[in-house]
């Protein structure tokens, strides 16, 4: 593994692994969790994971992704202590495997730093008809859990365990918040 630091606080992580026929490109940003936001955090990589500016239709991104040999998109919000992790990545197999010599790490690298930076905006906010898809699906999977008494019993448990500590924060927000 090689580590080279880019600026303060942001770091560059090379795993070279000979044997594999893929790679992948990821951005993580890390931050603190916070309640007031934790709903909004939750849809934000659900949006960005429908496109950007420089592909904003999610028909196009997968016409985009098919055309590199089947590269896939991956938006996620994790969490690693009190923090969550906005992670970006783009997988897919390595340029020498390319049939036609294309460069296919400049293609992912272009998808992850595009869906990072240049997200899909009209007039300077996310698209509403894509907002309010994912709002629907959002809302769809925190009244699942109810249904689903293992996970309701575990979020139980965390929320009388860390109460109004960063931990006890939900990741995928709450329902109440959802509008």
């Amino acid at each position: 593994m090689k580590r080279t630091q880019l600026a303060p606080g942001v770091w560059m992580n090379t795993l070279d692994a000979q044997k594999f026929n893929r790679c992948r490109i990821s951005l993580h940003f890390q931050f603190p969790a916070s309640r007031a936001d934790a709903t909004a955090h939750a849809l934000l990589p659900l949006v960005l994971e429908r496109g950007y500016a420089g592909c904003p239709d999610m028909t196009q991104l997968s016409r985009k992704l098919s055309r590199l040999y089947g590269a896939d998109l991956a938006v996620d919000l994790g969490t690693n202590g009190g923090n969550r992790v906005l992670s970006i990545s783009v997988g897919g197999i390595k340029d020498c495997y390319a049939l036609g010599g294309e460069q296919l790490s400049e293609e992912y690298a272009a998808i992850v730093f595009g869906v990072a930076f240049e997200p899909y905006l009209v007039d300077g906010v996310f698209d509403a008809e894509a907002v309010a898809i994912e709002k629907d699906k959002l809302k769809k999977r925190l009244e699942a859990e109810i249904n689903d008494k293992r996970l309701y019993c575990v979020r139980q448990a965390r929320r009388r365990f860390f109460e109004d500590a960063p931990a006890g924060i939900e990741r995928d927000g709450y329902l109440g918040e959802v509008d």
